[in-house]
């Protein structure tokens, strides 16, 4: 049967890094090359969040104070499906002796969507990256009872091609305080066809994270088992993190994704 599940806010179990890269502090990257681009563009579309936020770089502007202040770059972020695009608005701050220049998306982020990112300067240099947002599906419970022994089977559905990387857990991530979670299983394209399955004892799983053969009672004191969730776009999830062999490869990484954390009931007395 499908039961409810109660939904909680992911607290930073999967972080999405968009890092200010520093290429070479003498500026010794030529971006000229039609194959190199002039800005660096790190950001996410994240589905579950009101805002999104995409960082972008000058390559040809030195490291310093003075030559980050200002940004030449028009961003404009396009939904390919229902052809809008909206013009970004930026904020600066500074950071370690330069200026960050970060884009804000307002407008809500569309899943399972084509999302077109232009950046633009004065002179006509042009960069364009392209993403499909993550599908969003409500995760489906499936058991014969919540009983801590009986297994229990996890679907999402549809899935798109994207990554769906879960991690089972005995508490929560707070604010204050990292939960209690087991290895990360990580769900690519090749791994399913169209939608995720996955099945777990709750009990060997509790087990298996507390490196225990402790009994149901001693081990889910919450009443729950909790499924942290992190979705990424198409081929996301892979670009963060692969091995970086051209420098290049870093100065672009953009995609959509969201994360989530389920509890699920468990009845730690049977």
């Amino acid at each position: 049967m499908k039961l409810p599940v109660n939904r909680f806010l992911f607290w930073g179990l999967f972080v999405v890094a968009t890092p200010f890269l520093f290429i070479a502090c003498d500026n010794s990257f030529d971006p000229s090359g039609p194959d190199n681009g002039t800005f660096s563009i790190h950001g996410t579309l994240d589905l579950l969040e009101e805002k999104s936020y995409i960082r972008v770089r000058d390559l040809n502007a030195p490291f310093t104070l003075e030559a980050t202040e200002d940004l030449d770059a028009v961003v404009t972020l396009q939904n390919l499906r229902s052809g809008v695009s909206t013009t970004l608005g930026s904020t600066v701050r500074e950071f370690e002796g330069v200026y960050l220049h970060t884009f804000q998306v307002s407008d809500g982020v569309v899943p399972d969507t084509p999302y077109l990112l232009r950046v633009e300067n004065s002179n006509g240099d042009l960069v364009e990256l392209e993403t499909v947002t993550p599908t969003l599906p409500v995760p489906q419970v499936n058991r014969e009872n919540d009983a801590c022994t009986t297994p229990l089977n996890l679907v999402f559905d549809p899935m798109n091609g994207g990554t769906l990387v879960i991690r089972f857990g005995l508490e929560p991530d707070t604010p204050d305080q990292k939960g209690r979670w087991g290895r990360l299983i990580e769900l690519g394209p090749s791994t399913y066809t169209n939608r995720v399955s996955i099945t777990v004892n709750p009990l060997i799983t509790a087990q298996g994270i507390a490196s225990t053969f402790g009994v149901c009672s001693s081990l889910l004191t919450r009443g729950n088992i909790y499924v942290a969730i992190a979705h990424y776009s198409p081929g996301f999830y892979e670009k963060l993190n692969e091995d970086l062999t051209n420098i290049l490869q870093t100065t672009r990484q953009f995609g959509g994704f969201y994360a989530d954390t389920l509890a699920i009931p468990i009845d730690a007395s049977q």
